[in-house]
């Protein structure tokens, strides 16, 4: 959603995870491909989306181009993004973190960075008796908890980008995304994002495992804390 207001802005090139210039099967190309395709551009700004590379925001910001670089890390509540997440891919994330559990997972993107206690949370679950809900529930809790594992909440070139504060006001957030960019808002930038406010019309809390819940509401804490403070 922030994407798709910036591929609006004139000043701002967008390299989506299925663009292939960028990517291949959704992973940013190697470092020299995507720096140089930042040296190549006419634009201010060159956006790179990647989702399945989001361990490697520190590694990226490293690299050596004329401008340092900036990070945008979005998140979404827990419940919503499972939700997203049961619709697109089915029992993926179950499957996944089942062979992580089982020490065959390692070569994955899903697993690349995770901290020993991620790693040791994962394999402390049952996973013949996990559901696909709470397995990708868990999934979002040690993927966002690499935000702080990669020391990101200390740093002043990430920005923390709540989805649901995003579509409740809209025109604030994305104000607020512009102004870190050092990017003049336009109108533009929020036209397409349908105001939400999650009142009455919210839909109710997912069945999770109660251990699972806990440490995403508690994560959840942690990330709603750190986008408070840096709100404008």
């Amino acid at each position: 959603m922030v994407v798709r207001g910036l591929e609006e802005h004139p000043e701002v090139e967008v390299h989506n995870e299925n663009d292939r210039e960028g990517f291949e099967r959704f992973r940013l190309r190697p470092d020299p491909v995507v720096r140089q395709i930042i040296l190549d551009s006419r634009h201010r700004y060159v956006l790179f989306k990647p989702l399945c590379d989001s361990h490697r925001v520190d590694e990226l910001l490293a690299l050596e181009t004329p401008t340092a670089g900036r990070a945008i890390w979005a998140y979404r509540g827990v419940d919503g993004r499972v939700r997203s997440a049961l619709a697109k891919f089915g029992d993926n994330n179950l499957r996944v973190l089942g062979e992580i559990a089982a020490g065959r997972g390692g070569h994955t993107w899903q697993a690349q960075r995770l901290s020993p206690e991620s790693l040791e949370l994962i394999g402390s679950f049952d996973w013949t008796a996990m559901s696909p809900a709470s397995a990708a529930a868990l999934f979002w809790c040690v993927r966002n908890s690499l935000f702080f594992d990669l020391g990101l909440d200390r740093r002043n070139d990430v920005l923390l980008s709540s989805y649901d504060a995003l579509v409740a006001a809209p025109q604030a957030g994305t104000r607020a995304v512009a102004s870190f960019l050092g990017l003049e808002w336009d109108p533009s930038l929020a036209a397409h994002i349908e105001r939400r406010d999650g009142g009455n019309g919210a839909a109710p809390p997912l069945e999770l495992d109660p251990r699972v819940r806990r440490v995403c509401d508690d994560l959840q804490e942690r990330l709603d804390a750190v986008a408070a403070v840096q709100a404008p």
